[in-house]
């Protein structure tokens, strides 16, 4: 294992610094590339290769959220926006406000027949993991939209920069910075049905080499339902500073505390359901810039308390303990890309990742999981290379797990610049999953024999810009398979286990297109189809939404429809499948030059629907309120 664990570093190192200072190039991206683009196809990236390359030439399929959409839905989580606007994104809910953890929450996100809730969907802030390390899956009321300068959605296995959890893809949060000097402060305030309020205030500053960010958030609802109250605060600061020219430091704490309470299915209500829940993330970069060389090299630590009473049915009795358990993640990542010639960047890259923690009832007598530690390290390398038209991709990533020895990583890719506007893309990259610590230790289907989850996605894209650059079109055709999936089986007579269980295969298609019809007219609308071999609950087969905007003077009048055919409420012998459809609208008026005043309407249909058995959504509902910007 020691001896393991040395050859990834010294792979690493080998191909991180063996490389500076070699020969003479450019970067794949300049600066003046970026700035002449019109073109979102054209826009820079940076989830699927680490430094600043367009989409269109990156072999992945990656969709971008932007800060504008984000602002405009008026949504204090960010999972809400990108169910809209990412195609074959899907997450479960169950209320006004608020997922929550534990039996009964929402929140579980689903993309390509992957499912966030068993780990194959991996969440990053800035490129660092972010789920509770027992379960091993996103906690979804941490991911705030004040935070979120944009978020970048990798559909496709990422595992070989990211490792473990990425085998269905990855959802980059980067987070804000200030961009311009001075200060600026803003706030909105609204409130609406079912008693649900809204508060949040941003202040940006920046002057010269210092720039920070500093933001909070509170959130509350009554809930439409019989306890099923939510609050939650949020609190987020960032801060920059600009070392030299070529060098800079940036440093970033986010925490965010959520109590709920779970209502329980609508024919079975819960009592005493509550959870608590406090998580925070905190980061440090040292980020270098050079004309033939760039990198980073970023430390990470995440942490999480989360205390829950699992309540009680009616004729029950209450619990006599609560569930508490802790969670951490630390560790490091550092890259350094390097142009060897022209048209062509090698990026080289070293991770470790520390994490563990401990689950418990009754801290004597019921211990899940009592400090279980555990570790991997990694090393990758990611090569570059344009050729006329073309732009060739190939990688390979070794990562080295405790419990489970070496892991080989590929991933490659070509892109064709068909036509100006016309790109075609291929990817073939394998993904990975090593089994959380809940399915290893804890709860009676415990098994410590089980073996990692791996996939294979090929993925070919279209992507088309029409009409001057005011129409960009994405066309994604895909295909998955995996083996040694873990299911939870039955064993004996009243007897489970997770085991390995075989194969599985999925594919699908993606679509996507954006639209400027008038300067103050704009479209947007995606599609995606799922055709999943192995059913999983919360994965619709058709997902399809439409976007209008238009801004005639002062007001900004937007409409978005959204349908869902064949979603699936439960999977098995006697499957469960729902469809609906929802309609939102928002009408906002420039009051003032400070001020701007709003209000939404959610399911204007009054739409009786479910994401999640037994849980019904609320029917119409409205907000309003006011931004301000001073």
């Amino acid at each position: 294992m020691k001896k393991m664990k040395k050859g990834i570093v010294l792979f690493t190192f080998a191909c991180l610094y063996s490389m500076i200072g070699l020969a003479q190039g450019s970067w794949i991206v300049s600066s003046d590339t970026v700035r002449n683009e019109t073109v979102n196809l054209r826009e820079v990236v940076v989830t699927g290769t680490r430094i600043p390359v367009p989409r269109d030439v990156i072999p992945v399929p990656i969709t971008v959220v932007h800060r504008s959409i984000i602002e405009q839905s008026e949504e204090t989580t960010l999972l809400p926006v990108l169910m809209q606007q990412v195609p074959g994104l899907f997450v479960t809910s169950r209320g006004m406000a608020g997922y929550g953890v534990s039996g009964g929450a929402a929140g579980g996100i689903n993309m390509r027949g992957f499912s966030g809730g068993a780990g194959q969907l991996l969440i990053l802030i800035d490129g660092h993991p972010q789920y509770a390390t027992i379960y091993g899956h996103p906690v979804a009321d941490a991911y705030i939209s004040s935070d979120a300068h944009r978020v970048e959605v990798s559909r496709g296995a990422a595992s070989i920069l990211y490792g473990s959890n990425a085998m269905g893809g990855t959802i980059n949060i980067i987070t804000r910075q200030a961009t311009e000097d001075g200060n600026n402060l803003s706030a909105r305030l609204m409130a609406g049905s079912y008693g649900t309020q809204r508060y949040a205030i941003t202040d940006t500053y920046k002057n010269r080499r210092f720039s920070g960010v500093v933001s909070s958030n509170y959130e509350r609802t009554d809930g439409h339902r019989p306890n099923s109250d939510f609050n939650s605060w949020t609190g987020f600061a960032k801060l920059g500073y600009d070392l030299s020219k070529e060098w800079k430091a940036t440093g970033n704490i986010n925490v965010v505390k959520a109590k709920a309470q779970v209502p329980g299915q609508e024919s079975r209500p819960l009592l005493d359901g509550t959870t608590d829940v406090l998580r925070g993330m905190a980061g440090l970069s040292l980020e270098n810039k050079y004309d033939k060389t760039r990198g980073a090299m970023n430390f990470y630590y995440n942490w999480g308390d989360h205390k829950i009473n699992d309540g009680y049915f009616e004729g029950g009795t209450p619990r006599p303990y609560l569930f508490e358990s802790t969670d951490y993640m630390g560790g490091v990542n550092i890259y350094q890309a390097v142009n060897l010639f022209q048209g062509n960047t090698i990026t080289g890259g070293f991770d470790v990742k520390l994490y563990g923690g401990n689950a418990y009832r009754d801290p004597v007598n019921e211990i899940y999981a009592d400090h279980i530690k555990l570790n991997e390290v990694a090393g990758y390398i990611l090569a570059q290379q344009q050729l006329w038209k073309f732009m060739l991709e190939a990688g390979l990533r070794l990562e080295n797990h405790n419990l489970y020895g070496a892991e080989w990583v590929p991933q490659a890719g070509i892109s064709f610049k068909a036509a100006e506007q016309t790109s075609l893309k291929f990817s073939l990259s394998k993904g990975f999953r090593t089994p959380n610590m809940r399915e290893l230790y804890m709860y009676a289907p415990a098994n410590e024999e089980l073996l990692p989850e791996r996939s294979f996605s090929y993925d070919f894209t279209v992507l088309q810009g029409l009409l001057d650059n005011r129409m960009s079109m994405e066309l994604t055709l895909y295909y998955i398979k995996g083996d040694n999936m873990i299911e939870t089986v039955q064993i004996g007579e009243g007897r489970v286990q997770n085991r390995n269980v075989g194969d599985f295969s999925n594919k699908g298609i993606e679509f996507s297109l954006s639209y400027l019809i008038l300067d103050n007219l704009s479209l947007n609308t995606n599609y995606s189809y799922l055709d999943m071999e192995k059913p999983i609950t919360g994965a619709p087969s058709n997902k399809f939404y439409a976007g209008i905007t238009y801004r005639p003077g002062k007001f900004t009048l937007s409409s978005g429809a959204q349908v869902i055919d064949n979603l699936y409420l439960a999977t098995g012998e006697n499957p469960q499948t729902t469809n609906y459809t929802l309609v939102n609208a928002r009408a906002a008026y420039h009051l003032v030059k400070w001020m701007d005043v709003f209000v939404k309407g959610d399911n204007l249909l009054g739409k009786k629907y479910e994401t999640m058995a037994g849980y019904p959504m609320p029917q119409a509902t409205c907000m309003g309120g006011i931004s301000l910007n001073l």
